[in-house]
């Protein structure tokens, strides 16, 4: 199979660091594609070969199957490039949030400090509009740029639906390889000290001395989705090494072999005992994947 024309290829691919959880489960070939242009290659090469196919970022926020995919994983780690012009930044989808947050604030630029501290890529960043309270991705968007049915297009912000941590992208199939922001002036050392401060919030209040995928759940209006786990006495409830985390409850933990099914096991279970107690139904913010 002549895959190594569009990027790095690695066969019988383990994905336990392609995922945050550290699920141990593995792919027939993975690819890094190495540019857009090989992107576009690849997937008409997939198509014209009837192959299956999974794009991964750095997997912060997925749930991947135990069983093996008998397919390519493409990996876009590799389209990280950064462009900088006055306020204008442009970013390939594959650069990790927080060098991308700490290269613009180098430049004094405002708008992504408050998204330093999420772990993960760009791209996932805006397929799940990630943010923290009061601040989202999208906020200081001009347009993406897709990959829709082989071919690269442009969509200004106005053309995308978009909520809290809800992106049309999870409904369709467009690949995002790019994004151009609009910031605004900012000082350099004041952003630094607010990615420090939430640094430090993080430190204090997430697990992040254990594999995780982030917050589980989106909360619900008016609530927050930790205090109701924790209200029904959940925090360190385990299915197998599936952990409901002791310092915030809206995170699952690790524990250090934890199966995908153990994982969703735990979800359903939390689920299904904060609505026999409050009535409401946790959505789920992870993305269960299902290779089929």
């Amino acid at each position: 199979m002549m895959l190594n024309k569009f990027g790095e290829v690695i066969e019988n691919a383990s994905l336990e660091h392609y995922n945050t959880y550290g699920i141990k489960t593995n792919s027939k070939y993975l690819v890094k594609v190495d540019s857009i242009e090989n992107l576009i290659l690849l997937l008409k090469y997939i198509d014209n070969n009837n192959l299956k196919y999974y794009v991964l970022g750095k997997g912060s926020n997925v749930i991947l199957p135990d069983v093996s995919f008998n397919g390519i994983i493409i990996s876009l780690e590799k389209l990280n490039s950064l462009e900088i012009k006055d306020n204008i930044v442009s970013a390939e989808s594959g650069i990790i949030l927080s060098v991308l947050a700490n290269k613009v604030i180098q430049n004094n630029l405002s708008g992504f400090e408050y998204l330093a501290g999420i772990p993960g890529t760009l791209g996932g960043a805006l397929y799940g509009n990630a943010g923290v309270k009061n601040h989202e991705i999208y906020d200081n968007l001009e347009y993406i740029e897709v990959v829709r049915n082989k071919k690269l297009i442009k969509l200004n912000k106005d053309d995308i639906k978009f909520s809290y941590r809800y992106t049309e992208f999870k409904n369709n199939n467009d690949i995002i390889v790019k994004a151009t922001f609009i910031l605004n002036n900012g000082n350099k050392d004041e952003m630094l000290d607010i990615v420090k401060e939430n640094r430090l919030k993080r430190l204090n209040n997430q697990p992040l001395e254990f594999k995780n995928a982030g917050s589980v759940f989106k909360n619900p209006e008016n609530e927050y989705a930790g205090k109701l786990i924790e209200n029904v006495g959940l925090k360190g409830y385990s299915v197998g090494d599936a952990c409901v985390s002791n310092k915030h409850a809206n995170f699952i933990i690790n524990k250090g072999n934890a199966t995908s099914r153990d994982i969703k096991d735990l979800i359903k279970y939390v689920q299904d005992k904060v609505y026999e107690k409050y009535n409401i139904k946790l959505e789920l913010e992870q993305i269960i994947v299902d290779w089929n």
